[in-house]
């Protein structure tokens, strides 16, 4: 969590630091921008550059991948409500493929509850959803770090994690059911090349896999 908290530090510095202040001149408020924005960038470099990453920030990835897993259930839920505007479904779906290394990953048994079959993919759930919306929303619980995060390249490591499934109908009437079996989701913890203003860094980040 300290990580965590020294990255959202170092972003709200650098937006505060961007902001030109109305009553400073301008050649000094540049200079002094400058100065800031570079001290800045060594201290993102600090957080985010590594060649290798440390158990922290093998923690920290873990905890982003089972928000991650939770925002794909609140984006979905979006996709599957065919009460909302078509837009706005598309860009929740659009947002929820961004969050898996793939959208061919397979998603069946994330799917297994759903009455509609050979919803293989994450492309084909996503495009059912919008199609033809669902009666139901499936939301995650008690998720838990199966298999820490384990190297398997210089820019690559997997893990896993498990969970619950609850189906939660879109009526409000019906109640929420609970599935007994354990689900099992892959996630990835990938090296990228981010732009961060004029910097390009090469940083962690996580993402989704199969669903097993």
């Amino acid at each position: 969590m300290k990580l965590i908290n020294n990255i959202l530090i170092i972003v709200l510095l650098y937006f505060i630091c961007s902001a030109r202040t109305c009553t400073e001149d301008d050649s000094t408020a540049e200079r002094d921008k400058e100065s800031d924005l570079s001290e800045l960038r060594d201290s993102i470099k600090q957080v985010f550059e590594v060649n290798f990453p440390d158990d922290e920030l093998l923690k920290a990835l873990e905890e982003t991948a089972k928000e991650k897993l939770i925002d794909f259930s609140d984006y979905l839920r979006l996709v599957s409500d065919s009460s909302l505007d078509a837009r706005f479904r598309q860009q929740a779906a659009e947002t929820a493929g961004r969050l898996f290394v793939s959208k061919d990953i397979n998603i069946r048994k994330w799917s297994k509850a759903y009455p509609v079959h050979d919803l293989k993919t994450l492309e084909y759930l996503l495009s059912e959803g919008l199609l033809r919306g669902m009666s139901y929303w499936i939301q995650p619980f008690q998720i838990e770090v199966k298999t820490p995060l384990t190297w398997k390249n210089d820019t690559t490591f997997t893990g896993t994690l498990s969970f619950y499934q609850q189906i939660i109908p879109f009526d409000n009437q019906t109640p929420p059911v609970n599935l007994p079996a354990i689900t099992v989701i892959d996630i990835y913890a990938l090296k990228k090349i981010k732009s961060f203003g004029q910097e390009h860094l090469s940083i962690w980040e996580v993402y989704l896999g199969d669903v097993k």
